[in-house]
């Protein structure tokens, strides 16, 4: 009974944690990520700095391809951007116009969304002028891969400061045999040497056994009785067998 009610409790907190989770959690972080351009650029640049910090990623090993992955990655993402990102790209344009970067979000279905991003000039005169999103793409490109450098040389200075992980010392202590431990090794040793030894001859009772099969011509009955009583392959065996 008490092991039935634990699962019952077990389902129902499981049961619990995914409705708050998939019911509430999820959909706010999801449209907050959405529709809030400081959000991604600050989440996708906490990701590359964990990254880069946890691998311990710098100019000599592999931060450029980090980099180049976190570039375009984000330049598919955040392609909107945020008003201090784009703050160079008003500069560059400002003597067209105002620059006006608007994304559209439309949610067709639980878990759908189709994301479109403008980008327009307003001139002076008031005339729209509409630009190719590619120049957006482009843009966007750039300024992730110079944040990403830059932050990536911040990262790898401290990474520089950081410990090393090296395996730790490990100190042997020179501790003689005791009288009974070497007169151990001592027979070990020789039970050893001794189970080394190989048989390359026959005792002399099977040595004669061996002589009259060959003057019989039995020379495989000769063979096989040299092999069981030594250890010589098949070979050295017959070898044997033909020079006795």
């Amino acid at each position: 009974m008490k092991k039935n009610a634990k699962v019952l409790l077990f389902v129902f907190l499981f049961a619990a944690t995914m409705v708050l989770l998939f019911g509430w959690v999820v959909p706010a972080v999801l449209q907050a990520y959405l529709h809030n351009g400081y959000i991604r650029g600050l989440t996708l640049l906490l990701v590359f700095s964990i990254v880069v910090l946890a691998k311990r990623f710098t100019w000599k090993h592999n931060m450029v391809y980090v980099i180049a992955v976190f570039t375009l990655f984000s330049m598919m993402i955040d392609t909107a951007g945020n008003p201090v990102f784009n703050k160079p790209l008003e500069w560059i344009v400002s003597p067209v116009g105002e620059l006006q970067v608007t994304q559209d979000v439309n949610n067709y279905a639980p878990g759908e969304y189709a994301i479109t991003d403008h980008l327009t000039i307003l001139k002076q005169s008031g005339e729209v002028l509409k630009l190719s999103t590619a120049w957006l793409y482009l843009y966007r490109f750039f300024q992730y891969l110079a944040l990403y450098s830059i932050t990536g040389t911040l990262l790898g200075g401290v990474i520089g400061m950081l410990p090393k992980h090296r395996l730790p010392l490990i100190q042997t202590v020179y501790e003689p045999l005791t009288e009974e431990q070497e007169q151990k090794a001592a027979a070990e040793m020789k039970r050893r040497g001794e189970a080394g030894i190989v048989r390359q001859t026959p005792p002399e009772d099977i040595q004669a056994s061996v002589r009259q099969l060959k003057k019989d011509g039995k020379l495989i009955p000769a063979i096989k009785l040299v092999r069981q009583h030594t250890d010589l392959s098949l070979g050295e065996a017959k070898q044997y067998v033909e020079k006795l």
